[in-house]
């Protein structure tokens, strides 16, 4: 054995650099319970805020603020940059003691690694069961934090949730058999529209509703779906497509801004479509599509609530 390697500093070196590396790499957990924590993406800063942490710094708060809403970000978080480019000066000044990541940031791990362990999460995005995966990822966080019983707690109100918007659902049941379209209004002639593989999706199924982008038989069974989706779930729609599935009552998720609101009522293609004409649009509250648990929850919360308005012929635009 070489005098290199019975050096005692040299082993705790090269001790301390495995630690290093053990915790830097894709997924990996740090060995204690992180404090300073850095998230570069929105919908991941909301599970680390319903995991009960707060980040000391992510990209861009106001964005947070106006497109995921809760958990509310606390006051005092520092405005680190851009998503995919974050002020260096900043984290370095941070301090973090871990930097949550996407698989979109791999370009950038290297000078990520150099300024703090890092955890790599996201891709539940893109999964074919993104609940699924969700869950598992919230879990990992969990356990990257030391506090394993707040993912299962979160996943067990989660659950709570849907049961309660199912049984919502249920107790109407012509709002169960109507099928619905979730979708964003891009403009007055393009929408996006969630399917097979989206979250909504995944949440449509629990509460018991049918989602007429990702149609199924009476066995349950798939069938042909009127648009084919994107590895994210979703499919960009032009207005008249909408017109393939007059039966689905619309509901167009937050925000709807007012200048875009008036152009689809001046639009006579949008008004010609049956649920708009029979009064069967819903605008729900703002909800991120790719969000975490949370966002969940606010989704089927808000689907009763939604189809209760247009039994009740509240459902225009106007």
């Amino acid at each position: 054995m070489s005098a290199h390697t019975t050096n005692p500093r040299r082993r705790r070196v090269l001790a301390a650099l495995g630690a290093l590396a053990s915790t830097s790499c894709l997924g990996a957990t740090p060995p204690r319970s992180p404090r300073r924590i850095v998230v570069l993406n929105w919908e991941l800063t909301e599970t680390l805020l319903a995991l009960g942490r707060a980040p000391v710094g992510i990209p861009l708060p106001d964005w947070y603020a106006s497109g995921i809403v809760a958990p509310p970000l606390p006051p005092g978080v520092v405005d680190v940059g851009l998503l995919y480019q974050p002020n260096f000066d900043v984290l370095l000044t941070l301090a973090p003691e871990l930097l949550i990541v996407t698989p979109a940031h791999a370009a950038l791990m290297t000078p990520l690694q150099r300024i703090a362990p890092t955890l790599t999460l996201g891709a539940y995005m893109s999964a074919a069961q993104p609940f699924e995966a969700l869950c598992a990822e919230t879990q990992t966080m969990a356990r990257a934090l030391a506090a394993p019983d707040h993912a299962m707690a979160l996943i067990a109100a989660t659950q709570r949730g849907f049961a309660a918007a199912a049984d919502a659902i249920a107790a109407t049941p012509t709002r169960a058999t109507r099928p619905v379209i979730v979708a964003e209004a891009l403009d007055e002639r393009h929408f996006r529209v969630y399917g097979a593989g989206s979250l909504f999706d995944a949440v449509l199924a629990r509460i018991g509703l049918r989602n007429a982008a990702n149609p199924r038989d009476a066995a349950g069974r798939p069938q042909d779906a009127p648009w084919p989706t994107n590895a994210a779930g979703s499919a960009t729609v032009a207005l008249q497509r909408l017109f393939d599935v007059p039966q689905a009552d619309i509901l167009l998720v937050g925000p709807l801004h007012d200048d875009l609101r008036a152009a689809l009522g001046a639009s006579p293609l949008w008004r010609a479509l049956p649920a708009v004409r029979e009064r069967r649009v819903s605008v729900l509250p703002v909800i991120a599509a790719f969000g975490g648990l949370v966002s969940m929850q606010r989704f089927a919360a808000a689907l009763p609530v939604a189809r209760a308005t247009l039994d009740n012929g509240g459902g225009g635009l106007a």
